[in-house]
C-alpha cells in the first residue's frame, strides 16, 4: 500500500478501521455521509460564507456590497450594513440548507433545518461572539495546504510490481476552517465540530489531555508554521458546538 500523503481524516479513518481506510483512501470508494454529517457539512458552510465576506471586506473596506462566489452557493452578495443583521445569518444558512438537501439521499425536515440554524447560532454567540468571523481580523477562510516534510524521517521508496521506483517525502493536505489574527504576530486557527467530543475510534471523550496530542491538530500546527511563516505564535482552538 502506497502512502505518499497524510491528511487528518485519513489518519483517523487508519486508527478507526484500516479496511476503510483501504477502500477510501487506496482504492478511492468514498461512502455516503451519514445525515449528521451531512447537516455539520451545512452549518460550516454558514460560517465559511461569513468568514470569507469578512475577509472581502477587509481587503476593500471601499465597496458597500460584499461579494464571494462559492462553489456550492454560488454568488453571495450582501451590503455591509446588513452583514450583522439576523436576517442574513438566517439567509445564510437557509441557502446553505438547501444547496446540500436539494439532491441528498437523506430525507430532511423542518426541524432539521431548525437544527442547523440552532447549531449556526451557537457557534456565532458563544461567548458573546468569541467565534463569529464576522468580529475577527480574519486572515484566510478554508484555506488548503499541501506541504512536504522535509525531514529525514519522512522519505519513503517505493518499488512497483513492474521494478519502477517511486521516491519522495512525505506530504501532509487538509483544510483550515478559519485563521485568523488576533494579535500583532499570532494567529488563531479555528475548527467548529458540530459533532460529540469524542475519539471514534476508541469511543472515548477527547479531554484536554488528549487533545494536545490530536492528529489534527498536530497536522495543523506544522501546516500553518509552513503556511504562515510570518505569524511567530499560534493557537489552536477546536470548538466543539455540541457540549
Amino acid at each position: 500500500m502506497l502512502v505518499t500523503y497524510v491528511r487528518s481524516s485519513s489518519y483517523n479513518n487508519y486508527s478507526f478501521c484500516q479496511m476503510q481506510y483501504f477502500l477510501t483512501y487506496v482504492l478511492g470508494h468514498r461512502s455516503d455521509s451519514g445525515k449528521k454529517a451531512e447537516m455539520g457539512t451545512i452549518v460550516h458552510k454558514a460560517m465559511e460564507t461569513f468568514a470569507s465576506l469578512k475577509k472581502f471586506m477587509q481587503d476593500n473596506p471601499k465597496r458597500k456590497y460584499l461579494k464571494i462566489t462559492d462553489d456550492v452557493l454560488g454568488d453571495v452578495k450582501v451590503h455591509k450594513d446588513k452583514f450583522m443583521d439576523d436576517f442574513f445569518v438566517v439567509e445564510a444558512l437557509d441557502r446553505s440548507f438547501d444547496a446540500y438537501t436539494k439532491d441528498s439521499k437523506h430525507k430532511y425536515t423542518a426541524g432539521d433545518r431548525k437544527t442547523c440554524m440552532n447549531l449556526t447560532w451557537k457557534a456565532l454567540q458563544h461567548n458573546d461572539g468569541q467565534f463569529d468571523p464576522r468580529t475577527r481580523n480574519v486572515v484566510a477562510s478554508e484555506p488548503h495546504f499541501d506541504i512536504l516534510i522535509e525531514e529525514d524521517w519522512a522519505k519513503y521508496e517505493y518499488e512497483l510490481p513492474n521494478g519502477e521506483k517511486i521516491t519522495g517525502n512525505l506530504a501532509i493536505k487538509g483544510t483550515i476552517d478559519l485563521v485568523t489574527e488576533t494579535d500583532e504576530g499570532v494567529i488563531e486557527v479555528v475548527d467548529w465540530k458540530t459533532g460529540r467530543r469524542l475519539d471514534w475510534a476508541t469511543g472515548e471523550e477527547k479531554t484536554y489531555e488528549k487533545l494536545l496530542v490530536d492528529p489534527q491538530l498536530l497536522l495543523y500546527n506544522y501546516a500553518i508554521s509552513k503556511a504562515f511563516p510570518e505569524y511567530k505564535q499560534s493557537i489552536m482552538t477546536i470548538f466543539y458546538v455540541l457540549r
